[in-house]
């Protein structure tokens, strides 16, 4: 079982707003994967609105990409809105948990109302899907259980907000590989790569960016050099997974000097390409190979905080007792932030160095 650390996941790879295509999909979540039979559904019904998480299909093999779906139904007879905008925070949340053939997992996400709110007329409605692998890994044969709950606000006509609440139950069941089988699949999601329907396209880089990377190593080395951020971005998550001589050497030539100037504004969210540098530095950082640690110092003073905090994490994991000088430098900095960041990166080192400073810090 593997989960997904990242602390911009879900916000670096959130998909397009709502729209007013019915079939339109929703912000990328990669959660536990979910199947069932539609009877195992429970459908909520509140405020004229229907809700339900379905499966894509009842059956799925070891090492096939499994997804999910989302629906939300107008059965009234007046159009509302969702997410709802008000004055106060937007909370627009899910929250899974899922048992069987291993640990147990459970996760919350908050979308943070990112898509744009838009209107649902009476008997249209709004459908979602996602690969789950992110959140959690199918690595065995087994029945799973699992459960899935969306809270989003609902403006009505008269302008009033209220909150949407539903639920679904379903039983995920894992086959035994069929190694020729799984081969088409993985095929057919390839091919979808070079689709000109955007949402077929995008739900292929879904699949490349989560389930079964190393099929897919030559697609993402090539895709790592697409002009488009967001595409980098999923060729990213994948490089990062495979983790290989080739694919490490593509995730250094992403966050090289150069590629963008615009990630590094202080005090502004962080762009596309600025989302890529902080995946990319991650990646490396997990990867064990520290002779990319120079690499990543360069940006431990970066004028981004969120720039600069992945790279501290990173030189942490990979620079073990060496890296502890530089982070204990920064934490003598005269800014809250830095100091903050740097205390960060510590924790996430182990060395007998780390700890040490730690202690110190704790004890000030």
């Amino acid at each position: 079982m593997q989960y997904s650390d990242d602390f911009f996941h879900g916000r670096m790879l959130r998909r397009r707003a709502f729209s007013t295509v019915m079939s339109h999909r929703l912000a990328n979540i990669c959660v536990v994967a979910i199947s069932g039979l539609w009877a195992a559904s429970v459908v909520a019904q509140t405020q004229g609105l229907e809700g339900r998480f379905y499966s894509e299909k009842e059956r799925y093999m070891v090492g096939e990409p499994v997804t999910f779906n989302i629906e939300i139904k107008n059965t009234g007879k007046q159009s509302v809105s969702l997410p709802a905008k008000a004055s106060t925070k937007c909370l627009d949340t899910y929250e899974f948990s899922v048992t069987g053939s291993g640990a147990a997992c459970s996760a919350v996400w908050d979308s943070a109302c990112e898509d744009d709110e838009s209107a649902l007329a009476p008997g249209d409605a709004i459908h979602g899907q996602w690969p789950l692998d992110s959140w959690y890994r199918f690595e065995r044969e087994g029945k799973y259980q699992v459960s899935a709950t969306r809270h989003v606000p609902v403006r009505n006509g008269r302008g009033e907000i209220q909150d949407f609440t539903f639920s679904s139950k379903f039983d995920v069941l894992l086959e035994p590989t069929d190694t020729v089988r799984v081969q088409a699949i993985l095929q057919n999601f390839e091919r979808n790569l070079h689709s000109s329907d955007p949402d077929v396209r995008h739900a292929a880089l879904d699949v490349l960016a989560t389930s079964a990377p190393a099929f897919f190593q030559d697609a993402a080395l090539r895709l790592s050099h697409d002009e488009d951020p967001f595409v980098v971005l999923h060729a990213v998550a994948a490089l990062g997974q495979i983790n290989t001589i080739e694919t490490r050497a593509a995730l250094a030539a992403v966050i090289a000097p150069g590629k963008s100037t615009a990630e590094s504004s202080p005090n502004r969210p962080v762009t596309d390409y600025g989302v890529v540098r902080i995946r990319a530095i991650e990646a490396l950082g997990r990867s064990g190979d520290d002779s990319y640690q120079s690499l990543i110092e360069r940006y431990t003073d970066d004028k981004n905080e969120f720039v600069q905090l992945a790279a501290m994490i990173a030189i942490a994991q990979l620079g073990k007792t060496e890296a502890v000088p530089e982070l204990h430098r920064f934490l003598l900095s005269s800014d809250p932030v830095i100091r903050k960041n740097a205390a960060y990166g510590l924790r996430c080192s182990t060395s007998p160095g780390a700890i040490e400073v730690r202690k110190i810090q704790r004890a000030r």
